[in-house]
């Protein structure tokens, strides 16, 4: 594996599938081989214990015949020597000795040069293999054991045989191997590249991303694992895109909003020390106004950026959802009376509505979007809040009068520093941040918000608390 670390992917898949192919050919052979050494040789083995009780019983006549091993003897040592004069006689003819009583042993001629005689004691009388090397039988005459007949294994036989058929079927198989190499190579090269082209483009598109050119897209073609990067691949490209432009957009609007409060404190300033505006109460009143509205913006900016780095902590506790709604609807009457609005709190429950959250957390979330209707909201106006349960969640819905917004606008209010271009976006605004944290709250405790048409003419927020 360490020779394969330089190599491309193409080329390792090609390795891979090479490799795979000569490991399935060797296994191939050495199965075929030892499932017909195994099958052949017990094949002849069980037949040639069949026989031997065959020979046995033959030798047992012949014995009784006889009455001595001597016949056998001398026939075997004359087709020994017959054997050995014809190999060195090869152009002569010679004839076979007369064999009779060994013939008459053989059940064929293929058990000639097998067979094997034991005495008593189980010497070799005929042959040189050792009796416990043999398949042997016992040769009895009137229940008594006289010698032995046996046959040399089959596996001596065979070796010699086996050899010369691997040779001959190893020539023949290392041409059909290497044929199949052949081929599985023409087919395979094609095949890694055609698998590898994906992973080549990716890495030439992370390479593009990685630049910063997160426009870069990969055409998603079939429906495999690599399809399915390549649709990853893409959603990260465009999660990056929306981020970079979003800090962008975030690092614009945030010096914008901090430019012009800095711009007045400056100028104000700048008039106190040449003497146009005198320092008077009222003056530094002023100055204070645009501090006061300095830290909270950097509050604001403050808190969300917390909640981006998950920093922000809640408190979670047992509590009544009911008593934070209202008091934040009595804490915001006064402002609403004196601004010429309604204010109306509806309790479609009557029972408590127990959950886990932050109490103060919750608050700053009822009173922003208390507080956003009282700054948007025409005079004579209505701000209407309900709470209610729905299955596992609380349901809280905050419907003001006009003006309303547009389907465009209603998408995007929750945008950090977004504020709507009509009517709602008056000089006594916030700093569009107050439905973005509001946003940040409701997620902290795993929870939606979103935005309507009010029925009653102006915008309509919903916001569902999970009860467990």
């Amino acid at each position: 594996m360490t020779a394969l670390k330089g190599l491309k992917i193409r080329h390792k898949l090609f390795a891979v599938f090479v490799l795979s192919n000569i490991l399935l050919i060797v296994s191939m052979w050495q199965v075929f081989q030892w499932s017909f050494d195994r099958g052949f040789v017990s094949y002849a083995t069980e037949r040639d214990r069949d026989f031997l009780e065959q020979m046995a019983n033959r030798t047992a006549n012949l014995y009784i015949y006889y009455d001595d091993w001597y016949f056998l003897v001398q026939e075997s040592r004359m087709e020994r020597e017959w054997h050995k004069a014809k190999l060195e006689n090869l152009r002569d003819l010679v004839p076979p000795p007369s064999t009779p009583n060994l013939d008459l042993i053989y059940p064929s001629q293929y058990y000639r040069q097998r067979f094997l005689l034991y005495d008593l004691q189980k010497r070799p009388i005929i042959g040189a293999t050792p009796y416990s090397s043999a398949e042997t039988h016992a040769v009895k005459v009137d229940d008594k054991v006289v010698g032995y007949v046996g046959l040399r294994s089959i596996r001596e036989l065979v070796q010699d045989q086996t050899l010369r058929f691997v040779k001959q079927q190893g020539e023949a198989f290392l041409l059909i191997s290497a044929f199949m190499l052949a081929i599985a190579a023409l087919l395979t090269w094609p095949l890694a590249q055609w698998l590898s082209r994906p992973l080549c483009t990716m890495r030439m598109a992370t390479k593009k991303l990685s630049a910063g050119h997160f426009d870069t897209r990969i055409e998603v073609k079939g429906t495999d694992e690599l399809a399915d990067l390549s649709c990853d691949f893409n959603h990260l490209a465009c999660t990056l895109e929306n981020t970079r432009e979003a800090r962008k957009r975030w690092v614009a609007d945030t010096a914008h909003e901090l430019r012009t409060p800095v711009a007045i404190l400056r100028g104000e300033i700048e008039a106190m020390q040449d003497g146009i505006i005198k320092v008077t109460p009222e003056s530094l009143a002023s100055l204070q106004h645009e501090t006061i509205h300095i830290t909270r913006l950097i509050d604001d900016l403050n808190q969300l950026s917390m909640h981006d780095m998950g920093s922000l902590n809640y408190d979670m506790e047992a509590l009544e959802l009911n008593d934070i709604v209202e008091q934040a609807v009595h804490t915001m009457t006064l402002p609403f009376n004196e601004a010429g609005l309604e204010i109306e709190f509806e309790d479609l429950e009557n029972k408590p509505i127990k959950l886990s959250g932050d109490a103060d957390r919750l608050h700053q979330l009822f009173s922003n979007l208390i507080n956003n209707a009282l700054k948007y909201t025409n005079a004579p106006g209505k701000l209407k809040v309900s709470l209610s349960k729905q299955g596992k969640k609380a349901v809280i819905l905050f419907e003001d009068s006009a003006p309303g917004v547009s389907e465009e606008e209603k998408e995007r209010i929750f945008e950090q520093f977004y504020r709507i271009e009509n009517s709602r976006n008056r000089a006594t605004g916030g700093r569009g941040l107050g439905l973005a944290i509001c946003t940040n709250i409701v997620d902290g405790h795993q929870g939606k918000i979103n935005a309507y048409h009010s029925p009653i003419g102006g915008l309509g927020i919903k916001i569902e608390l999970p009860l467990n």
